[in-house]
């Protein structure tokens, strides 16, 4: 090259080619992270709204001092603009006559055969 002038080079069809390669595998795992990261949250987000709803339902219990019969009860709530769903199952403890075992789960449609979240609390029998 004469007179100081250098060559100009640009990039080959193959460097062009692996990198648009490596961009794409870069930009699809990260598509897949987001994509988990948004599932996850969502699932979070519902399991602690159903866990509010068996909390409160144990609140009510222990506020209006009720001292519920062993027995399956079934109900809903409205929570964060939607419906949730209960069972509560209550039983005797043979060991601790005046406690009363309390099973709340909580579904996210009546028909739903496995709970988003269960809860279990003991309740004293209320003073008089």
């Amino acid at each position: 090259m004469a007179g100081g002038q250098r060559a100009l080079r640009g990039f080959t069809l193959l460097e062009v080619m692996v990198a648009l390669a490596v961009l794409a595998i870069s930009l699809a795992a990260l598509s897949r992270g987001v994509s988990s990261y948004l599932g996850n949250a969502s699932y979070l987000q519902e399991r602690t709204l159903a866990t509010w709803v068996a909390e409160n339902r144990i609140t009510e219990l222990r506020v209006f001092g009720i001292w519920p019969k062993p027995d399956t009860t079934k109900g809903s709530s409205m929570l964060a603009g939607r419906e949730w769903y209960w069972v509560q199952e209550v039983s005797t403890l043979k060991d601790l006559p005046d406690n009363r075992q309390v099973r709340i789960q909580v579904f996210t449609d009546p028909d739903a055969r496995s709970p988003v979240a269960t809860l279990i609390a003991l309740l004293g029998r209320p003073q008089r």
